[in-house]
């Protein structure tokens, strides 16, 4: 997904509801928040590495660690996230900008979130993890 489309899917859900900030600025800080929320609460396969000189957010499974996600460049750049995680990423966004919605977009993430973990761990349980630290998909 595009940062472009990240604000189209943030401001579709956001209608009839407060709009999305038209400040960049704080448009990427509320994406850092959804991004930083995410990182929390997933394993992103995308994210996912054994070389210790990136920005590391957290401990993964086996030898892997989690890096922080880049912020996009602009609008066609691809957010550093797996797909389905944009559309996460949008309902946290709607969720803080939201006066009558918070909790219908809170959910939406969440429930994202779980089908998202549920994917993943099904992807982890299939692989063989290595000596290296690696997995054997």
């Amino acid at each position: 997904m595009t940062y472009r489309a990240l604000k189209y899917v943030a401001t579709g859900l956001l209608t009839g509801d407060n709009k999305l900030p038209k400040e960049e600025d704080v448009l990427k800080a509320l994406l850092g928040m959804a991004l930083n929320y995410i990182s929390n609460k997933c394993t992103v396969l995308n994210l996912m590495t054994l070389d210790k000189s990136d920005s590391i957010y957290r401990i993964g499974t086996g030898k892997h660690m989690q890096r922080r996600p880049d912020m996009p460049d602009g609008d066609d750049s691809e957010l550093d996230i797996d797909e389905d995680l944009g559309y996460v990423a949008a309902s946290l966004m709607a969720s803080y900008v939201s006066e009558a919605k918070v909790a219908l977009h809170q959910t939406r993430a969440d429930t994202g979130i779980r089908d998202y973990n549920a994917k993943v761990n099904e992807v982890l349980e299939s692989a063989r993890l290595q000596k290296d630290g690696s997995y054997d998909l």
